[in-house]
């Protein structure tokens, strides 16, 4: 009986189930500029190093902000507002001074060379009257869930109790 077929079967399935891919794509405003963030978080399994691209698209053909995909490319308009900040599992992109000419719809495009996948591309879409201001993490978000939420609330419930 021959093996081979089905070991090579399930080596593609696994791979595939663990493979680098896009897993949120957010935007938010910071400062007074303001400054927009896109925050382009990924799962990778590999430790091939990462390209990225950033586009706009307005009305018409979309424009690359900051790409290390096709790294000649670079925009004028973005040149010296725009700025990346990477770190495992998350890429993000700062447009200072944040106006309603930079509105549309954002992508963020990843690429592991070598690696057995295909690059990656997630849209959002970006209106300034929007936006939420950027903060840290809330154990208040909408994704906690409720359960562990319980111990903080605890001690308060228990000191109305010896209130009454």
């Amino acid at each position: 009986m021959n093996y081979l077929l089905p070991a090579v079967t399930f080596f593609f399935v696994l791979q595939a189930s663990n493979e680098q891919r896009i897993t949120r794509l957010t935007g938010c405003l910071s400062g007074r500029g303001p400054t927009l963030r896109i925050d382009c978080r990924y799962q990778n399994i590999t430790n091939n190093p990462l390209r990225y691209e950033f586009k706009l698209k307005r009305n018409k053909e979309p424009e690359i902000i900051l790409t290390t995909i096709n790294p000649n490319y670079f925009t004028d308009k973005y040149h010296n507002r725009a700025t990346i900040h990477t770190e495992p599992g998350l890429v993000q992109l700062h447009i200072e001074r944040f106006n309603a000419s930079d509105v549309g719809l954002y992508s963020c495009t990843l690429n592991i060379p070598n690696d057995l996948t295909v690059g990656q591309t997630a849209k959002i879409s970006v209106q300034k009257d929007k936006l939420e201001t950027c903060g840290g993490m809330s154990i208040f978000s909408v994704c906690t869930p409720w359960p562990l939420l319980l111990p903080f609330f605890l001690p308060i419930l228990q000191a109305e109790v010896f209130l009454r």
